[in-house]
């Protein structure tokens, strides 16, 4: 089973608060050096785990755009056909136009609607990963930089 980024990160944190104070070293400490290496070779492997997440959710977005177009499309296709059925009278024949572009332009409103609600709370999904990602980029930095000094 899988180990979280966030465990691994806590384990190697536990890793350097438990080091040994070296005396008139300015507060630095001695770590296990192999087990502080082999929880940052965990961390590499899992973190390919969250760019496919990220991957899955804008492979999401774009499923559901589709479908959106196609659900579109599809009442299009409805009101045109039941258009086409009532062309009978010149008055039916004008009311069913008229509906035609109404549900055309609710069905585009809608699409448009969906398409961005969907692209914003993609974008709000991957910016979370990204903003997530680029912390533990960056305790992982200083925890690199701390075990260089």
């Amino acid at each position: 089973m899988a180990v979280s980024l966030e465990t691994l990160l806590e384990n190697l944190e536990e890793i350097l608060e438990e080091g040994m104070s070296v005396p008139l070293s300015g507060g630095k400490r001695m770590v296990d050096v192999d087990a502080a290496r082999d929880i940052i070779d965990d961390i590499r492997r899992n973190m390919p785990r969250e760019i496919l997440q990220a991957k899955a959710i804008v492979q999401d977005r774009t499923q559901i755009l589709s479908k959106a177009k196609k659900e579109a499309e599809d009442m299009v296709k409805t009101a045109e056909e039941r258009a086409r059925t009532l062309l009978n009278r010149e008055e039916i024949v004008r009311q069913a136009e008229a509906k035609a572009r109404t549900i055309t332009s609710e069905a585009q409103q809608q699409a448009a609607q969906l398409r961005t609600s969907v692209t914003k709370y993609c974008d709000n999904l991957l910016a979370g990963t990204q903003e997530q990602m680029q912390k533990n980029y960056n305790e992982i930095k200083l925890i690199r930089e701390g075990l260089k000094k």
